[in-house]
């Protein structure tokens, strides 16, 4: 587990690493806050950025943080929700085509079938919950080891194993039900 209190500490004095740390443990759980928010209507860049200004502003203000009221994933969860409605603001249109899934290989019609599977899977991610979504996105998206995501997550390996398997078949099923639904 972390020490939050030291690390909140760290933040405060501007140490570097301190930021560094926090971005290594909380990305996944930004990513999901996030992507619920503009994951449908944005490109992964523009997630990506958001997720970047969440922990910039988190860095910037990290005097404002009061550990009494709060902890520091708390505070970076309603900063990310908090830049993520920003984000969604400044977009005048929401109905863009990504670009960046057209290929000269991929047929147009390809590309967004594989755009909305994509779509489609991290939805299915996020409705499974904490801490399955999280670590559905630290396992699969930021490919980390199982050991570590047991150390960010303070759940044992054996527990982290099983819900891998067991949201894979979630995930198998709602795939299965979706397409079903979408065919009739």
């Amino acid at each position: 587990m972390i020490n939050e209190a030291k690390i909140l500490a760290n933040l405060r004095e501007k140490k570097r690493g301190s930021l560094e740390k926090l971005i290594d443990i909380y990305t996944p759980y930004i990513s999901v806050i996030v992507y619920n928010i503009i994951g449908r209507v944005m490109t992964n860049e523009d997630i990506e950025e958001v997720i970047s200004d969440a922990f910039i502003s988190l860095w910037k203000h990290a005097d404002a943080i009061d550990s009494e009221k709060g902890s520091i994933r708390t505070y970076l969860g309603a900063i990310a929700r908090n830049c993520a409605k920003n984000k969604l603001r400044e977009v005048k249109t929401h109905a863009e085509l990504d670009e960046s899934i057209i290929s000269e290989e991929i047929e147009p019609q390809e590309g967004l079938k594989l755009k909305e599977d994509k779509r489609l899977l991290l939805d299915l991610i996020t409705q499974l919950g904490e801490p399955d979504s999280e670590i559905f996105m630290r396992y699969y998206y930021f490919e980390e080891r199982i050991g570590k995501i047991s150390q960010r997550t303070g759940l044992c390996t054996s527990t982290i194993k099983t819900k891998l398997v067991r949201g894979r078949t979630k995930l198998k099923e709602a795939l299965v039900r979706e397409r079903w639904e979408s065919n009739e």
